[in-house]
């Protein structure tokens, strides 16, 4: 019975890892899909402007 409850959780464990991975995956696949949709409906801004705007908003 001890066995049984060990490999439970070495499989339980497993389990977690391995659906933390995927779900991670999903949400960076998700990131890229919105960031995608941006850019194609002209909603990012050029990278130096972008700091250049920042800096003077907050005095840097």
């Amino acid at each position: 019975m001890p066995q049984i409850l060990k490999n439970t959780s070495v499989i339980s464990d497993l389990y977690r890892k391995t659906n933390e991975s995927t779900l991670k995956k999903l949400e960076m696949y998700q990131d890229i899909a919105i960031s995608e949709y941006q850019i194609d409906i002209g909603e990012t801004k050029d990278a130096i402007l972008a700091i250049q705007e920042m800096r003077k908003k907050y005095g840097l």
